[in-house]
C-alpha cells in the first residue's frame, strides 16, 4: 500500500480520535453549564420568593415609583390594606397624591436632592383614600433600572411614636416650667465635686442673682455655705440617713449677705461606680425670719404694753383722788391762802403725770382711741406751728401736702402726737441743724410690695412720711429702734420709748410704719393708714337750753376713794349722787330706785361685772338710763371696739373737775343739732 495512503488512514485515524475526544469534553462542557443552569434558575427562583417575602409580603407598606414621573411601578399588599386604595389605583397615581395638598410642594423639594443609595427621607404626613392621615417615617433605596431611576420605599407608620414624643416633650417642656418657675431653689449637685449639676433661676437669684452658668463654677461648699463645715455635716448625714427634712442652715451670697435657708432633699447613686447626687428643695427663709423677728417684737412690746396698761390704770386711779381732791380743796381756798399756791403744783403735777401715763398707755396700744373720719392734711397742718417751736430755728421744716388726699378714720390727737415724737427724734439726729420734711400722698400698695413688707395687706393707703437729714441709723441697730427703753441718746437725754409709742398708736390706728436709714444719710419713716371713702362729719352745736338741777348720778367704782370723790364733785355740781361698787351691786340700787337714775357713771374694768356687761343690763331693763364710761385704761379691745361703734360717752382717766362736769352734761345733753 502506498506510503501516502498509509499517511492518510493514520491522520484520519487521529483525526477521529481527536474528534472523540473532543465531543466528550464538549458533552462534559454542555453537561457542566446545565448543572450551572439549573443551579442559578434555582437561584432566580430563591431570589423571587425573598422579594415576594421582603417586598410584597412585608408588612409595613412598600412600594417602587418613578424617580422622574413619581408615579407607582409596584406596591405590596401592605400599602394596598393601609391606604385603602387598590392596586390599579395605586398604579394610576403618583406619590405625590398620598400626601396632604399643603406639603407637596416640600416634598417635591426634598425628592430632587435624594441621590443614589440609600437615602433617610425622614417623617411625613400620608393621607388615607377616606382622607385620615397619620405620620410615617421614609426609609428609601434609590436605583437604577433598564435605564430609568426608580426608588424602593419603605413607609413605616410612626403616629403613635410622635405623640408619644410630643406628649413627652410637653411633660418636659411643663416640668421644666414648673422647676424654672418655683418660688423655691431646686438643685442636683455632684457631692464629690462640689458643684452643682443643675440648679433652678431661684436658686440663682437666692444666691445672689448669678447666671446658671456661673452658679455651675461654684464651689458649692466654700462659696455657697456661709460655713464650710456646715456643708461637710450636711454630706456627713446625708451618707448616714440618705436624706434630711427642713435642715436650717446659711448660704452666702454673692455680695457676702447671710442667705438663712431651709434644705430638704435625698442623695443616690444613679448605679454603682457612678458619683453621688444630691437633689433637693432650698426655701428662702429671710422673709420668715423677718416675720419671726416681727412676731418677737411685737410679743415684746405687747407684754411691756400690758405691764405699762396695768401700771397705767393703778397710777391713774391714783391721780384722779390726787386731781378731784386737789380741785375741790382749790374751790375752798382764796387765791390769796396759803395753801392756793401748793395746791396749785400738786394739780399741775397731777397733770404732768397723767400726760406720762397717757403715753404708757399708747405704747402699749391700750389707749382709748377716739378715732373719727379725718383729713391728714389738716392735722399736720395744725401741729406745723408746734413743730416749728419744738425743732429750733437751725432746722428748716419743709411740707409737702397732696392736694387730693384722701381721708381715714383716726384718732387726730394720737396722729399729732405721732408728728411730735417723729419731729422731736429728726431734730436730736440733726445737732448742727438740716431739714425736716413732712410730706403726704395717696399710695396703692400691691402684692410685690406686699410680699417684701408683712404684714401689710394689699389697698388703698394715705402714707404720711417723716424724712431728716441727720446722722442716721446703723443697720445693726435698725431692728431694734421700736424697743421700749431702747435708745442711743446719752444718759439722761431720752427714754426710749418715744419711737415705741409711735408704734404703739400706727397699729392700734390698723396702720403700718416703715423706717428707711443709712449712717448719714438721713432717716426715713413711712406711715401708712387705710383710707375711707367717708366724708368727716359737720361740726355740731348742742342746742342750747337750761338744764334742771337735782339729776340722780349712779357711781359705780371699786374703787372706794375715786368713788368717793366723784360723787362729792358731783354734789358740789348739784348733782343727787348714788353709789356701787360693783356691777351687781349696781343693778341691786337700781332696783331699789325703781329706775329712777338718769345717769350711771362706771368703771370699765372692774373685777366681776365689767362696766360694759352692766351698761348692756342697764340697756335691756331700763332703756331710759344713760350710761358714761370712764377708764385709765382697757386691754379690752371687743369693750373698746364696742363703745366706740355705739358712740358712747368716754371719760378718760385721770380727769379734772370741769371735764366731768362737761362730760356728765353731755352724757344727759338732749341730741345734737347739726349746724
Amino acid at each position: 500500500m502506498p506510503l501516502l495512503v498509509i499517511i492518510a488512514l493514520i491522520a484520519t485515524a487521529i483525526a477521529i480520535a481527536l474528534l472523540i475526544q473532543t465531543s466528550a469534553r464538549y458533552r462534559r462542557t454542555i453537561k457542566q453549564l446545565n448543572v450551572q443552569l439549573a443551579e442559578q434558575t434555582r437561584t432566580i427562583a430563591d431570589s423571587e420568593r425573598r422579594h415576594g417575602l421582603l417586598f410584597s409580603s412585608n408588612p409595613w407598606p412598600m412600594w417602587i415609583y418613578d424617580c422622574q414621573t413619581l408615579r407607582f411601578l409596584d406596591v405590596n399588599d401592605a400599602a394596598v390594606k393601609t391606604y385603602g386604595y387598590s392596586r390599579e389605583q395605586f398604579l394610576a397615581m403618583t406619590v405625590a397624591d398620598i400626601r396632604p395638598e399643603e406639603d407637596v410642594s416640600t416634598f417635591l423639594k426634598s425628592a430632587s436632592k435624594r441621590h443614589e443609595g440609600y437615602n433617610a427621607a425622614g417623617v411625613w404626613r400620608h393621607r388615607f383614600k377616606d382622607g385620615r392621615t397619620i405620620l410615617v417615617e421614609i426609609v428609601a433605596f434609590e436605583f437604577e433600572n433598564a435605564g430609568h431611576q426608580e426608588e424602593l420605599v419603605l413607609a413605616l407608620d410612626v403616629t403613635k411614636r410622635c405623640q408619644v414624643e410630643a406628649a413627652l416633650r410637653e411633660s418636659e417642656a411643663s416640668l421644666k416650667a414648673l422647676v424654672d418657675n418655683a418660688p423655691f431653689g431646686i438643685q442636683q449637685s455632684l457631692v464629690e465635686a462640689s458643684r452643682f449639676k443643675t440648679l433652678n433661676p431661684a436658686l440663682c437669684k437666692m444666691l445672689g442673682d448669678y447666671s446658671v452658668e456661673e452658679a455651675l463654677q461654684l464651689n458649692i461648699a466654700e462659696e455657697v455655705y456661709a460655713d464650710p463645715k456646715e456643708h461637710d455635716r450636711l454630706i456627713d448625714v446625708l451618707r448616714r440617713s440618705g436624706k434630711v427634712q427642713g435642715w436650717e442652715t446659711t448660704f452666702r451670697s454673692r455680695d457676702g449677705s447671710s442667705v438663712p435657708v431651709r434644705i430638704t432633699g435625698s442623695m443616690s447613686r444613679e448605679k454603682t461606680g457612678t458619683p453621688e447626687v444630691f437633689s433637693a428643695y432650698v426655701e428662702d427663709m429671710t422673709q420668715q425670719s423677718a416675720l419671726e423677728q416681727q412676731v418677737r417684737q411685737v410679743q415684746k412690746l405687747e407684754a411691756v404694753g400690758r405691764l405699762a396698761g396695768g401700771m397705767a390704770h393703778d397710777f391713774n386711779n391714783v391721780l384722779v383722788v390726787i386731781k378731784l381732791s386737789t380741785e375741790l380743796m382749790l374751790g375752798q381756798v382764796t387765791p390769796d391762802s396759803p395753801f392756793s399756791k401748793p395746791l396749785l403744783h400738786i394739780s399741775n403735777a397731777a397733770d404732768r403725770a397723767a400726760a406720762l401715763t397717757r403715753q404708757m398707755l399708747a405704747f402699749g396700744r391700750q389707749q382709748m382711741m377716739q378715732p373719727r373720719i379725718i383729713n391728714l392734711n389738716a392735722v399736720v397742718s395744725e401741729t406745723t406751728q408746734m413743730l416749728r417751736r419744738v425743732i429750733g430755728e437751725d432746722i428748716q421744716l419743709v411740707t409737702h401736702l397732696s392736694e387730693n388726699l384722701e381721708n381715714s378714720r383716726l384718732d387726730p390727737d394720737q396722729v399729732a402726737q405721732v408728728i411730735l415724737n417723729l419731729a422731736v427724734n429728726a431734730r436730736d439726729a440733726m445737732p448742727r441743724g438740716g431739714t425736716l420734711h413732712i410730706e403726704t400722698t395717696n399710695v396703692d400698695l400691691d402684692d410685690a410690695y406686699t410680699q417684701d413688707h408683712p404684714p401689710v395687706l394689699p389697698g388703698h393707703y394715705v402714707m404720711l412720711s417723716v424724712s431728716d437729714t441727720g446722722t442716721g441709723i446703723d443697720k445693726s441697730i435698725l431692728s431694734r429702734i421700736f424697743d421700749p427703753f431702747f435708745t442711743t441718746k446719752e444718759l439722761g437725754k431720752g427714754t426710749g420709748l418715744g419711737l415705741s409709742i409711735v408704734y404703739g398708736i400706727v397699729k392700734q390706728s390698723g396702720g403700718y410704719i416703715w423706717v428707711y436709714s443709712e449712717p448719714e444719710h438721713g432717716t426715713t419713716f413711712k406711715l401708712y393708714f387705710p383710707t375711707t371713702t367717708a366724708s368727716p362729719k359737720p361740726i355740731t352745736l348742742r342746742e342750747v337750753y337750761v338744764r334742771s338741777s337735782g339729776e340722780r348720778v349712779l357711781v359705780v367704782e371699786d374703787d372706794a376713794n375715786i368713788r368717793s370723790n366723784v360723787c362729792e364733785c358731783l354734789q358740789q355740781l348739784g348733782y343727787q349722787t348714788s353709789q356701787a361698787e360693783s356691777g351687781g351691786s349696781a343693778l341691786h340700787v337700781c332696783e331699789q330706785l325703781e329706775g329712777r337714775i338718769d345717769l350711771v357713771i362706771t368703771d370699765l374694768v372692774m373685777a366681776g361685772t365689767s362696766g360694759n356687761e352692766l351698761a348692756n343690763d342697764l340697756t335691756e331693763r331700763y332703756p331710759e338710763i344713760r350710761v358714761l364710761f370712764m377708764s385709765g385704761y382697757s386691754e379690752d379691745s371687743a369693750a373698746r371696739r364696742e363703745i366706740l361703734m355705739r358712740n358712747r360717752p368716754f371719760l378718760q382717766k385721770p380727769f379734772s373737775v370741769a371735764e366731768l362736769a362737761k362730760s356728765v352734761q353731755d352724757a344727759l345733753a338732749p341730741k345734737t343739732l347739726p349746724v
